[in-house]
């Protein structure tokens, strides 16, 4: 059988049903443009722009590199086919995403990408980035629950990555709550920022790297920072246009949560973590294997009772992220009170 995805399957179906979901699932992913709707066949067939030879390149890196990540945590690795990108126009992009804004977006249950062409078609080093952050969502730990209902087979999501979502059980008219999705995305956008100095090294990306590291743009982003009080190195690409053409990492402050995080669980394990980027493996990891307990210990020895739930409720949206910092601070100085650094 070919390398894909492995799927676990939880919920309160048959063996036979939860088998038969594994299987879609899988096809899904093999056959991936078969197993969507005729309509949205319809829709990609006469809207889906063709990839271009730097864009099917940009794929290769993402799959390699994050291959590399799966590997170093103890996952086998497969690369996710080509004709699971889709870069399609605003109109279909807003249609796939029901309304939803964004620049791209990963469907765990159609083993697919879709990305919003109006951001990225003249933009490559944008693409290469994104692709990075998608494949790693794709490629996380991945369960589905499934459940039936007379005949009928109900399956949805229940983790993706270190994400966890309510139980079907759980449903407030199709809407429902996901803890650690702040979290989620910190470890991948983290990842995404950590892999773009090797991103700029990928040969179809020459002409970009000249102008990144010019003098002209170097100002551009030195401007754009200060203007916009952010970090330089937060910023993925500047266009010559400068203000209204660059593009700065996403997740910014849920970033710095699992930044401040690693390195207070450094400090307070120096003996066991030489450094912060040791203890982020371990997120990273955990990210792949869908084991949240090495990280809960880790959490809690440092921040106190409850602290791996504060973390846990960090949406996606800036102000959690923000008040999240603010609250693990003020957990972190209690905790400290209890116990000191160890030696």
């Amino acid at each position: 059988m070919e390398k894909g995805p492995k799927i676990r399957i939880v919920g309160g179906a048959s063996a036979e049903k939860k088998e038969q979901v594994i299987k879609e699932v899988e096809q899904t992913f093999f056959n991936h443009f078969e197993s969507l709707s005729p309509k949205e066949k319809e829709q990609l067939e006469k809207l889906e722009y063709p990839k271009s030879e730097k864009e099917l390149a940009l794929i290769d890196f993402a799959n390699k590199e994050t291959s590399k990540l799966m590997t170093e945590a103890g996952i086998k690795p497969y690369d996710i086919p080509y004709k699971n990108y889709h870069i399609i126009p605003p109109e279909l992009f807003k249609i796939v995403t029901s309304g939803g804004g964004g620049r791209a977006v990963t469907s765990t249950i159609k083993q697919g990408i879709f990305f919003n062409a109006q951001y990225f078609r003249d933009k490559p080093i944008n693409f290469g980035s994104v692709a990075i952050h998608e494949t790693l969502h794709l490629k996380s730990h991945f369960s589905v629950e499934v459940q039936e209902k007379g005949d009928t087979i109900i399956k949805s999501p229940y983790r993706e990555g270190v994400a966890v979502l309510a139980s079907q059980k759980h449903d407030c008219g199709g809407k429902y709550h996901e803890h650690f999705a702040g979290l989620c995305e910190a470890i991948v956008s983290e990842t995404e920022k950590r892999l773009l100095t090797k991103l700029l090294e990928v040969p179809e990306l020459t002409k970009e790297k000249e102008w990144l590291t010019s003098d002209e743009a170097k100002e551009l982003r030195k401007k754009i920072a200060k203007e916009k009080e952010i970090s330089e190195d937060d910023i993925v690409w500047v266009g010559k246009k400068g203000k209204d053409d660059w593009k700065e990492f996403s997740y910014t402050r849920q970033r710095n949560v699992l930044n401040y995080v690693c390195g207070e669980i450094q400090k307070q394990f120096s003996d066991q973590y030489q450094s912060i980027d040791d203890v982020y493996k371990i997120f990273l990891n955990a990210n792949f294997t869908g084991k949240l307990l090495p990280i809960a210990h880790l959490v809690e020895k440092t921040f106190g009772e409850g602290s791996f739930r504060l973390l846990g409720n960090m949406g996606t949206d800036k102000q959690s992220g923000v008040l999240h910092l603010e609250s693990l601070k003020k957990a972190r100085a209690k905790q400290l009170r209890k116990t000191p650094l160890s030696n």
